[in-house]
């Protein structure tokens, strides 16, 4: 009799051994898979991240190629042809000849025309009036033209002493701040663009609205356009982080936040 009792005993512990070891086996599994879907998800995520750098390096350097031949075209089209002319009515005039009144003001002009155009390029290339009156000025200024020659109805509103930004995160600001308004008059048929800098103690915020067309945009960088990805490209420079929000009928908005201590003078 006591040996069936034990036997059963033991059965008993065995069959609770094997139940335990079954659901530890079970939550092993699932802790496996678990795992292998999470390292799976992360090796996706990381592909897409590097899919993403590498857009935005390749939209980035397009961008840089572009300008290159739209300076390239300017100075052989408009400085060339002027220079071109100049050369011409130079050559035609014969030692010891007469210059007429007319001559010298043709040239004169033409030179006037030269200055004129090589001041135009140097200024697409580096904003003089950021450089000479700081940002804040800089963009008032721009917004300021905005206004004056559309429209479009401008806010623009500061909360910090962004002149204290330094060279480089002013420049990338204020190139940001040309492809978006670029964007809100070309595509976007905006009646009004609102821009915001706020400060706080480890960043700097920018918000730009308008209240265009609006568009469908995903945030992956993937379906953005070359003007898009060359402000994230800028932004990532700056170490910091923008997010593009759009909905056909819904405008515009742009957010972006840098940290302070990367970009501003102390």
């Amino acid at each position: 009799m006591e040996t069936k009792e034990n036997i059963k005993f033991y059965f008993g512990i065995i069959t609770a051994v094997l139940a335990i070891l079954i659901i530890a086996g079970g939550f092993i599994l699932a802790f496996i898979r678990y795992r292998k879907r999470m390292t799976l998800q992360q090796q996706e995520l990381f592909r897409l991240d590097a899919q993403h750098k590498k857009n935005l390096l390749l939209s980035n350097i397009e961008s840089v190629e572009s300008e290159r031949m739209r300076i390239a075209k300017d100075i052989h089209d408009e400085i060339g042809s002027i220079f071109s002319t100049l050369s011409l009515s130079v050559s035609q005039l014969q030692p010891g000849s007469t210059i007429s009144a007319e001559i010298l003001e043709s040239n004169h002009q033409l030179i006037t025309m030269g200055i004129d155009g090589v001041r135009r390029i140097a200024h697409s290339i580096i904003p003089f009036e950021l450089e000479l009156l700081g940002l804040y000025h800089a963009l008032e200024q721009h917004f300021d033209k905005i206004a004056r020659l559309s429209a479009i109805e401008v806010q623009f509103n500061s909360s910090s002493n962004i002149d204290r930004i330094k060279p480089n995160a002013a420049l990338a600001i204020y190139r940001i701040i040309q492809e978006l308004t670029s964007n809100s008059i070309k595509y976007a048929m905006a009646k009004s663009i609102c821009f915001s800098i706020t400060q706080k103690e480890d960043s700097l915020k920018l918000v730009y609205t308008d209240d265009g067309v609006g568009t469908r945009i995903a945030n992956t960088g993937l379906q953005k356009g070359i003007g898009l990805k060359n402000i994230e490209s800028r932004v990532i420079l700056l170490e910091g982080t923008v997010r593009f929000q759009s909905e056909p009928g819904g405008g515009f908005s742009c957010t972006i936040v840098i940290p302070q201590s990367q970009n501003t003078i102390p």
